[in-house]
Order: structure tokens, then sequence, then C-alpha cells
């Protein structure tokens, strides 16, 4: 997938990195980074979706890695517990979006990183996501640009690298975050 592999080209892994993938789903970017940089001490694979994740296991099936099944607003993990936090593709889905980005703060380790890409709403892909957002039962919220610079910096991250872009019909917005 496209924007799999726009994040792919950005990560930074090394083999004593502790991943949360924090919405995996069927786990495409899990087997991404494992086929690209090898193991890593600890890779845990969540989703709400009981579903995706039985997919991600599949998938993964000869691989080392945790499974849970939360919601990001819910993650129970202790303080500082991942220097590495992947969430792609799934900040819309978000229904307390604010409250889920105080947990991945929580959650990295001092100097770790955030690394959140997402649809981006601007331009006419508003209006594609408002038509989006009437077809589907799922919660969708979108955010531009600025309003994601300004959540993260409200949660307490600093943004070391960030881009936007346009795919196809698309638009999204990427951040590095520490």
């Amino acid at each position: 997938m496209h924007t799999h592999e726009k994040l792919l080209d950005k990560l930074e892994i090394n083999p004593d990195d502790e991943i949360l993938d924090v919405s995996a789903g069927t786990g495409l970017m899990a087997e991404a980074i494992l086929k690209k940089f090898g193991n890593v001490r600890k890779l845990v694979l969540n989703d709400p979706s009981a579903k995706m994740l039985e997919e991600a296991r599949y998938r993964l099936r000869y691989e080392e890695a945790e499974y849970t099944s939360h919601f990001a607003e819910e993650l129970p993990f202790d303080d500082s517990s991942f220097s590495q936090i992947i969430c792609l593709n799934a900040f819309h889905y978000y229904t307390e979006q604010q409250k889920a980005l105080g947990h991945f703060r929580r959650l990295l380790k001092p100097g770790g990183t955030l690394w959140l890409q997402d649809w981006n709403r601007s331009g006419w892909f508003v209006i594609l996501n408002q038509f989006i957002s009437q077809l589907t039962p799922e919660h969708i919220n979108t955010r531009s640009e600025d309003e994601f610079k300004k959540m993260l910096a409200d949660a307490g991250f600093s943004i070391r690298e960030s881009d936007r872009w346009s795919y196809k019909w698309w638009k999204f917005f990427y951040a590095r975050c520490e």
C-alpha cells in the first residue's frame, strides 16, 4: 500500500526497539518492518478489532510478537513501555483523539518516537471526507495539518519532521514526534 511504503521509508528502527503498532489492523506494517529491519526486542500489535488481529496473527505466525485488543484511548501498558509508537491511517477513527495522544506520550520512553500518519482534511478532501463520513457507520474525524500540529504540541510532543502530500483522491499528513 502507498501509505505503508511512504512511512516505511521514513522509519528508523533498531534491534533494541520496543515497538507498539497502535492500530495494527491485519499486520501489514509490522510485517514490512520485520522484513526491512529484522527482529526487534519487543513488537506489540494492538487493534480493537478481533477479526483484524486474527489476520495479523496468521500473517505473522512465524514471528515473535504480542497482540492486544484495546482502543487507542484505553491502552493499559505501563508508563515508558515503548521506544517507538506507530499510528498509521487510524487516527481519524479515534473518538477521543487528544486522550489517545496523551496515552502515546505516557507510553513512550524518554527520547522515544511517535510516528503518526493519517488523512489530512484539507482542500477538496474536505468534501470527500464528508462523503465518506456519511457512508460509513464508523466514527470519522480527520484533522488538518494545523490541527494535528496543535494537538501534538498540546500533548507535549515536539515535531522533528513532517510532510503532507496527495495520492489519487486522498490527502495525507505525516509527523515524526518526540
